[in-house]
């Protein structure tokens, strides 16, 4: 085009007329700066930043923003309900975000930090404002739309700060792609993430989680909180995985024991000079844990009788010694608390906590009962009562546990291990092997006791069928030198002098071929039929 041709376009068409009328239309550049973007505080720049993006979203990095940050508002805002509009959010590692309002991810949005490290500094961190994060409150939402697939968490810290009633994630809305992965969530009142059902559960006005992602989940509550709480009434759940649970509130002690009562001297941390040096903050009547001394008799689960700032006191009937650098934990209630939920949940290790999993503890509505769960690779050790707990207060069906495990070694004598390996409620059962293969505990109607099958010895079998069949038959040649306590359908046996076989003549029952057949049984080395 010539420079004539070019000025007279100019001329009849000035530069506002050929620019598009709608001055809202968004930038076609699909990845955003935050740190390019003014703002009163770090949010508010994100969500200006997103306000840039072309109208089916893009990514956000703000990984220019470093520090301490401040936050009043959820950065996601913009985007909260349109669906058509997802956005990824990259946050820096070394980067702390204080925030006073609830973040909410949308349907299909991504929030990624720079990496899950509580207290070193080196990832991301997200902080509950103390003095104005709303209590009763997740610091993170997951899910803005009813069934809402893909909103995802990973790779930071949320702290929840102590904040009265907080949690850390929840959601009653997230399914496929979505979840939270690599993520560490401490100082929580209540529960560390929670996933529930609100819409076949009470209150039956919101959402159903279900397909969502659990994985590589570092949980450290408050006294009594629970680290992940599942309960869910519909749906398919894909379960989760390397999951640790523990306390908050850890402190490290030199015991001493006289009297059956347990003295604990607090040894403070380091600390720079001229800081205030710490002091003991577990309460007087706290339920503790205590692990990890050179005197491992003293290892256990106990209850504080009184305290200072420098010292507990707890009862241990019979114990003796000491034991130095013991560390000493305020109990969490809960590691994975399970109610109505399928899928399958595995390696699973807990410390500090009364239950490290808990099956069915609270009633759920029309009869939903907890079924076709998987529990796999669960371990803890002195400062945990139970390994698994199954509750009484729903109906168990179709429920398998394998591999549990309650000491840290072979030898339940000098090795840490938990009070219980299994605490089964509603079959009366307590187990303190040092470790469970497998419990099965199968498909039952109403009302009647569950199949129940386990590699302990210490219970019975509970077969749930009428009849056992025995597929595979024996022949009367097979029968030589199994060990007493064996029994086989022998084809061809029949009892050798049938006339005289009796209690009181077990010899005549002993086991012959040519016969029709027969159970036979191994007796004090010998094989006897019926």
């Amino acid at each position: 085009m010539s420079t004539l041709r070019a000025s007279a376009l100019f001329l009849f068409f000035p530069l506002g007329a050929m620019a598009q009328s709608n001055s809202d239309v968004k930038s076609p550049n699909k990845i955003q700066f935050a740190d390019q973007f003014p703002g009163a505080d770090a949010c508010i720049q994100i969500q200006n930043a997103i306000a840039a993006l072309p109208v089916n979203g893009g990514e956000i990095d703000a990984r220019g923003l470093l520090g301490f940050l401040t936050c009043s508002v959820n950065p996601f805002a913009r985007i909260l309900n349109k669906p058509g509009e997802s956005v990824h959010l990259y946050l820096a590692a070394g980067s702390t975000y204080t925030t006073s309002a609830q973040w909410i991810i949308p349907l299909g949005s991504i929030l990624t930090g720079g990496g899950s490290e509580p207290g070193g500094g080196r990832g991301t961190t997200l902080v509950a404002n103390q003095k104005s994060f709303p209590r009763d409150t997740a610091v993170v939402s997951l899910g803005d739309a009813p069934q809402s697939e893909g909103p995802l968490i990973e790779n930071i810290t949320i702290d929840c700060n102590h904040v009265p009633g907080s949690i850390g994630v929840f959601s009653d809305r997230v399914q496929e792609l979505g979840g939270v992965r690599n993520v560490s969530v401490i100082n929580y009142r209540a529960i560390g993430i929670a996933m529930h059902d609100q819409a076949n559960l009470p209150p039956g006005s919101g959402g159903m989680p279900e397909n969502f992602i659990l994985d590589e989940l570092q949980l450290n509550g408050d006294p009594g909180s629970t680290c992940l709480q599942i309960r869910v009434g519909s749906g398919g759940q894909r379960g989760g995985g390397h999951i640790t649970c523990t306390s908050s509130l850890v402190e490290q002690f030199n015991l001493s024991c006289s009297a059956g009562v347990v003295t604990a001297t607090f040894l403070p941390p380091p600390t720079p000079s001229g800081t205030r040096i710490p002091v003991n903050e577990i309460q007087n009547e706290a339920s503790i844990g205590v692990e990890g001394g050179t005197n491992s008799s003293m290892d256990g689960v106990f209850t504080v009788t009184s305290r200072s700032d420098t010292q507990l006191q707890w009862k241990q009937p019979g114990c003796s010694g000491a034991s130095s650098g013991a560390i000493v934990g305020a109990m969490t209630q809960t590691g994975l608390q399970l109610d109505g939920s399928d899928g399958v949940y595995s390696r699973i290790h807990c410390e500090f906590t009364v239950d490290c999993v808990l099956i069915g503890s609270k009633p759920l509505p029309n009869g939903w009962v907890t079924r076709a769960l998987t529990i796999s690779g669960v371990t803890g050790q002195s400062s945990v009562k139970n390994i698994v707990h199954l509750g009484s207060a729903t109906q168990p069906e179709d429920i398998v546990l394998t591999a549990l495990q309650r000491c840290n070694g072979p030898n339940p004598a000098t090795q840490q291990c938990a009070t219980n390996v299994l605490q089964d409620d509603r079959n009366a059962a307590t187990l303190q092997d040092a470790s469970l293969a497998w419990y099965l505990i199968g498909h039952a109607s109403s009302g009647a006791a569950p199949a129940l099958l386990s590699s302990s010895p210490s219970l019975g079998w509970i077969l749930p069928n009428p009849f056992l069949t025995i597929r595979n038959h024996s022949s009367f040649s097979q029968l030589g030198g199994q060990p007493d306590g064996s029994l086989t359908y022998c084809a061809d046996c029949k009892v050798a002098t049938p006339s005289s076989c009796s209690a009181a003549n077990l010899s005549a029952c002993a086991c012959g071929g040519g016969g029709t057949g027969a159970f036979a049984k191994r007796t004090n080395g010998a094989w006897l039929c019926n």
